[in-house]
């Protein structure tokens, strides 16, 4: 856009400051929100203007200060609506005002619509969005909102994706090294979804942040990591990901509208409970209303103490969670399209347990009865070492922390390559939470047995998070050495170079015979990675490391998954079983690695049938533990998910 037409626009929008109003020319939508917000949306992409996009945000006015960017692009879905569909640039804006008290933009394209609205009266300025697609886009990898912003006027953001003053990109075209030895990258600025409610950039007296909504359409459930903010010279760029196939674990999904929202603030985070029921009478393709979705609650679930419990649930349509309450294991989640669910319960990260067939009505709240999950943590299990917390991380682990915020060649880590692993002498935080191939490959863990141990065959177990080009874990014992695993589920994309360790939980088994031990103090254990894959340095083969542990107890192959018939949820019992994502491969000594389904022996509770009600009722806690249930009836319940 050229100076000339900047300025006409923006003394376009500044004449309509002050009130709530649409005003309509031949190229723009200008929109006054009536709370110090004027913004523009282009009606037309008029020839030769490259930084413009039909559909997109032009202008951001706000208290009379422009906070878009003289010559950048403009704010939109991807690369621009009329670039999401190879072969099909299609595109329409139209916007109307509704009762005098509601202003809805509609973009609308072959497959995806979305919808920016602004309501009278609301105040700080808000910006409500709406993203429906029916299809996939085959131009790009991602659905994202991408607002560009004057750096300038919003600098203060997150520090590791400031990519100014870099000394050149270390990996691909999206990691870049800085004069000090730190790295940068839009890909560090990461955070667990489930941790999140809004994210923003800052400046004198403005804050600009996006609220996300309930995140259903998104694939990869609550600890899916992906990008949120890019600091350049040119521009501020805030990015709101509705799903991206970086690191991705579950399909895609669609047909359902993603709702979210723009907000202004003169500073401060701006409150995330952002309610949507307004939007029931706005006609937006896609939108369930609250009347047209349904709850899972639970009045208990006995777990291991003091690790934060998620409960999930997903099928092909939806994702949603609760945060389970501490002391009880109550939760309640609401805002879940009608359909059936697999609910998965996490300790931290880690499936601990996995239920099919949870039905979920529209205007009903599906109680299941209280449960355990303690069969399926492999904490429970006795060992003659553990090395890390099994809790689907390494976050306890050397390095695990920082993996998500820097590359692994930032200064700031710790060496990668380490000392043995001495067991009673060392920290948990002293093992690396990274096994690279071409870095620090053949890690040893060295450990004392008695006589009386080394008469039992024995089983070790190594978890892992995420595998990189095919790694899986390979284990020698003195002279002994394992087969080699089968190969874990394969990720599309770079993990742990941009900032995830969050993949396929997989745990391995393995049968070491008495064999394998020596006469000597100390036994060595050896951990390799394992792959037919190349690679160099931190792109190398590499697994990130939840757990290792020698168990106690002599070997004893892995059960066979229990199954509970499936059966209809309202009348009867729902099939459970021990997770499957969590299925450890055995290796022993004479035969390949056979895959199992179940890490545990013992066989998962079955639960009684949960009933489906219009309003919440009390579940009769399991006799272990219902006098610590008792109480939950008055306790808060912690809820995540809020539509």
């Amino acid at each position: 856009m050229t100076i000339s037409m900047r300025w006409a626009l923006l003394a376009s929008a500044a004449a309509c400051v002050g009130g709530f109003s649409l005003n309509t020319t031949d190229d723009m939508y200008t929109i006054d929100t009536g709370a110090d917000l004027v913004f523009t949306v282009r009606r037309t992409e008029p020839p030769g203007l490259t930084s413009t996009s039909i559909g997109g945000i032009e202008s951001l006015l706000y208290k009379g200060v422009e906070y878009t960017e003289e010559g950048q692009r403009d704010s939109h879905i991807g690369s621009g609506f009329d670039w999401l569909y190879e072969g099909d640039t299609t595109v329409t804006v139209d916007a109307v005002l509704i009762d005098d008290s509601i202003i809805k933009v509609t973009v609308e394209t072959p497959y995806l619509i979305h919808y920016y609205i602004v309501k009278k009266g609301v105040s700080p300025a808000r910006i409500y969005m709406g993203t429906y697609w029916s299809k996939q886009p085959n131009t790009e990898e991602q659905i994202r909102f991408l607002f560009r912003l004057d750096p300038n006027k919003v600098p203060d953001s997150y520090p590791e994706g400031d990519v100014r003053n870099n000394t050149g990109a270390i990996e691909s075209k999206d990691i870049f090294g800085t004069e000090n030895g730190e790295t940068r990258s839009k890909h560090h600025t990461n955070q667990r979804v489930v941790d999140w409610q809004s994210m923003g950039v800052t400046g004198d007296n403005v804050g600009m942040y996006i609220v996300r909504g309930n995140h259903e359409m998104s694939s990869g459930g609550p600890f899916y990591r992906c990008i949120r903010v890019q600091t350049k010279v040119e521009s501020q760029e805030l990015t709101y990901m509705l799903n991206y196939r970086q690191a991705q674990t579950e399909p895609y999904r669609k047909g359902t509208l993603a709702v979210y929202t723009f907000v202004v603030t003169d500073g401060g985070e701006p409150d995330a409970a952002i309610d949507y029921g307004f939007y029931g009478s706005l006609n937006l393709t896609g939108y369930v209303p609250p009347s047209g979705r349904g709850e899972v609650a639970c009045s208990g679930v006995e777990a291991t103490a003091g690790v934060r419990h998620i409960a999930g649930f997903s099928n092909d349509n939806g994702q949603y969670w609760a945060i389970m309450d501490a002391a009880t294991g109550a939760f309640r989640a609401p805002g879940i399209l009608p359909g059936v669910y697999t609910m998965t319960i996490f300790k931290n990260e880690l499936e601990v347990h996995v239920q099919e067939d949870v039905a979920v009505a529209a205007g009903q709240v599906t109680e299941l009865p209280a449960f355990s999950v303690l069969a399926g943590d492999p904490s429970g299990e006795a060992t003659i070492f553990r090395i890390g917390d099994w809790d689907g991380s390494p976050e306890e682990l050397r390095n695990g922390e920082k993996i998500t915020r820097m590359h692994p060649s930032d200064v700031r880590m710790d060496p990668w390559v380490a000392s043995p692993f001495v067991v009673g002498n060392t920290s948990a935080s002293e093992f690396p939470g990274v096994l690279f191939k071409a870095v620090n490959n053949d890690y040893q863990i060295h450990f004392k047995m008695t006589d009386d141990q080394k008469l039992v065959v024995r089983s070790a177990r190594v978890g892992i998070t995420v595998s990189h080009n095919g790694a899986r874990p390979l284990l020698g014992v003195n002279g002994w050495t394992s087969k080699v695993p089968s190969s874990p589920p394969k990720l599309p994309t770079r993990t742990l170079t941009t900032g995830t360790y969050r993949g396929n939980n997989k745990m391995f088994t393995y049968e070491i015979p008495t064999t394998a031990w020596t006469a000597d103090e100390y036994q060595v254990l050896t951990v390799t990675v394992a792959s037919g894959s190349g690679g160099s340095e931190y792109l190398s083969p590499a697994m990130a490391i939840d757990c290792v542990d020698l168990l106690e107890a002599g070997w004893s192959s892995p059960a066979p998954a229990t199954m509970v018939p499936t059966q209809a949820p309202a009348t009867q019992a729902p099939a459970t079983r021990a997770p499957a994502t969590r299925a450890p491969a055995t290796t022993s000594p004479g035969t390949p690695a056979p895959e199992t389904t179940s890490p545990s022996t013992s066989a998962p509770a079955t639960l009684a049938p949960p009933t489906a009600t219009s309003a919440p009722s009390s579940s009769a806690a399991s006799t272990a533990f219902s006098t610590v249930l008792a109480a939950a009836t008055t306790a808060a319940l912690v809820v995540l998910t809020v539509l």
